[in-house]
């Protein structure tokens, strides 16, 4: 389930290159305290203006990087296929809107700028996946077969994300990059499926999204090492391009240690 990554950094990483680097964050307006709780408090200042902006423009889009808001977000299709062993799916999504992208809280983030790392946790607590239309093709225990079409609804429930980022300078010296992302793992505590028209519907439809339900989570949990290394390799190839865009680095540098 590396989807609301996946469609967020493709979104930013698109528009990214159209534009000259920008100031997302407001300037320190005062020389930097030599004292670790007043440098602390100013440096959770700017983390919390940078996790404003992001839920801003996910919720608003940007003029500046041409592009629309991501919540909601409308996609013409989107294609699942859950190869899980006791459930085989292939699902195929139309007319989809997805909401509850901007909707996300960081309970935790660490910046350490000596060790030029980034400890962070984001939950979304609510996604609402709705699709006008379905066309699922499946089998339980590779011998019942599932296929059925109609209106569907998935709902994803305080979905966790945590890794550390480990950060860089850019080359020109004015951006904060993605070096690596290390320990990337995430929850999904609650996934609920709501697919109506499951072969001849009424009890089957609710055996199937039983069966979705609980199945997917497993699946997602036994394979999470995998995802969770294909989605840190997406962080950085697509969010690095939008982040050369932003002139981030000297809001850090009276921060970063010299030694």
């Amino acid at each position: 389930m590396k989807l609301v990554l996946v469609l967020m950094l493709c979104a930013l990483a698109a528009a990214a290159p159209r534009v000259e680097k920008q100031d997302i964050l407001q300037p320190m307006t005062s020389e930097i305290s030599n004292d670790p709780q007043e440098r602390n408090i100013l440096l959770n200042a700017l983390i919390r203006q940078l996790i404003a902006y992001v839920r801003r423009v996910i919720n608003n889009g940007s003029v500046i990087f041409g592009f629309p808001p991501l919540d909601p977000l409308v996609l013409d299709h989107l294609d699942l296929n859950i190869p899980a062993g006791l459930i085989n799916l292939q699902l195929k999504l139309r007319d989809v809107l997805v909401t509850g992208l901007g909707g996300f809280e960081v309970p935790k983030s660490n910046l350490d700028l000596r060790a030029m790392t980034f400890d962070l946790e984001i939950v979304f607590p609510r996604i609402d996946i709705d699709a006008g239309e379905y066309d699922l093709v499946g089998d339980l225990y590779n011998a019942i077969p599932l296929y059925g079409k109609g209106p569907t609804r998935f709902v994803i429930e305080n979905y966790t994300i945590r890794c550390v980022l480990h950060l860089k300078q850019s080359e020109d010296e004015k951006s904060v990059l993605i070096d690596r992302v290390e320990g990337a793992s995430f929850e999904i505590p609650s996934f609920k499926s709501e697919m109506v028209g499951v072969i001849g519907g009424g009890d089957f439809d609710a055996i199937a999204n039983a069966f979705t339900e609980e199945i997917l989570i497993g699946y997602v949990n036994r394979f999470q090492g995998a995802i969770s290394f294909v989605t840190s390799i997406l962080i950085v190839e697509f969010g690095n391009p939008f982040l050369e865009q932003l002139e981030t680095w000297k809001y850090i540098a009276p921060f970063v240690p010299r030694n």
